[in-house]
């Protein structure tokens, strides 16, 4: 049903039920008169009812009379009226002034038309109620995350100690009958990483959580996104365990004297020195924005070094079958955006959670109490021990390009 006519339907039986207070109460009103010619006279009290019958009356009257006024501004007969029909209407009534204004008997006229009624002229405050969208709206962190390529383990202590060999004098060779054969040593070394946490809070009233649909939700997804944006941040670039800080360095000397050297190659570059060391890279992980500078190089003529389907497909790049990770966690914040690692990672380090991320809320904190407020905690702990420095080669695109072309 459209408005017009639901409208026009209301205010017939608004109409309908003033009608019929009026005819009780004209009713009313000529019993009281016929009283009054029996008597010969009223007392007060009667003259008082009479009076505010009569004014009862003619008000129900009035608004009887206004509601058949605003019926028929909805429509001629419960018709809806356009622009068009009511420009129509006024052609109409206007027609007499038409004819005298062509033959040139007046030099002008005026035509009316009834308003027309519009939501930015007629409505106030919320009378179309606006449709809702459930959720909240917020630009998204990363998807990728260090930890998806570390291998991850558990931990009930608050430190991580693994033995390390170090110094090792090899002296294993061929040995002539009846000569004493090499002697061979090394040191082991136990080395600790030790568990930190990484967390952060809220305060929110509990007003707010129980009034605003999906809050709490949304400050635990929005808690756990950031909680995983700082991890990464400690995975590469802590100063003690970071990755970038632990991985032994990219040997700049051992590529050198190519003009035209691109990120492709530093990173070929930096798989040989990786599988020179005895180990098999897994993958490499480089900045959104330096992966596109890569993949966007050309030849000579102009050709994409990339395939096809890299560049204007969805297969992941890869390098010697090593594949190629785009992430923001390599980034200028916590690093260079211009940084790249090349790791085994299965023998390069394990990640060990000694408490998953967790969101808790909590009533008894500082003057939560007093203020009616709950403290929303997000935090986890993890060790990030490092054990074979050489499995894993970090270096820089821009040093590594320019030494590679100026030496």
């Amino acid at each position: 049903m459209d408005l017009e006519n639901t409208l026009k339907e209301g205010l017939a039986s608004v109409k309908d039920g003033l009608a019929s207070q009026t005819k009780a109460l004209e009713e009313r009103y000529s019993k009281l008169e016929e009283q009054v010619k029996l008597s010969g006279e009223a007392d007060q009290s009667t003259k008082s009812e009479i009076k505010n019958l009569e004014e009862l009356i003619v008000s129900q009257k009035e608004r009887i009379e206004s509601i058949e006024k605003n019926n028929n501004r909805l429509g001629n007969n419960g018709k809806p009226q356009s622009l068009k029909s009511m420009l129509h209407e006024g052609l109409e009534a206007s027609k007499d002034k038409i004819e005298a204004f062509k033959a040139g008997q007046i030099s002008g006229f005026t035509m009316d038309t009834k308003a027309v009624i519009t939501e930015s002229g007629a409505y106030t405050g919320d009378v179309v109620p606006a449709d809702y969208v459930p959720g909240f709206k917020f630009d998204p962190d990363r998807k990728v995350h260090v930890r998806q390529f570390l291998p991850v383990g558990t931990t009930n202590s608050d430190k991580i100690r693994y033995i390390k060999e170090t110094n090792f004098t090899d002296n294993t060779g061929i040995t002539p009958e009846g000569d004493a054969s090499g002697q061979n040593d090394f040191d082991l070394v136990a080395t600790d990483a030790v568990v930190e946490k990484i967390s952060a809070h809220f305060r929110v009233s509990k007003e707010a959580l129980n009034d605003t649909a999906g809050l709490a939700s949304h400050i635990s997804l929005r808690g756990m996104d950031k909680y995983m944006t700082a991890e990464d941040g400690y995975n590469l670039y802590d100063s003690t365990y970071g990755l970038t800080v632990t991985s032994t360095d990219y040997a700049l000397d051992q590529y050198t004297g190519d003009a035209d050297a691109q990120e492709y190659d530093v990173l070929l570059e930096a798989i040989k020195q990786i599988r020179n060391r005895n180990f098999q890279p897994s993958a490499v992980m480089m900045s959104i924005s330096r992966y596109f500078n890569m993949i966007r190089n050309k030849d000579a003529d102009g050709r994409y070094i990339f395939p096809q389907d890299v560049i204007f497909g969805s297969r992941v790049p890869s390098i010697l079958g090593v594949p190629v990770i785009a992430t923001n966690a390599i980034n200028d914040t916590d690093g260079d955006s211009d940084d790249f690692l090349v790791a085994d990672f299965a023998q390069l380090c394990t990640l060990f959670d000694r408490e998953s991320v967790s969101v808790r809320f909590y009533e008894q904190d500082q003057d939560n109490a007093i203020k009616d407020l709950v403290t929303v905690q997000v935090a986890g702990r993890l060790a990030l021990p490092t054990y074979l420095p050489n499995a894993g080669a970090f270096g820089n695109f821009t040093t590594a390009i320019t030494n590679a072309g100026n030496s």
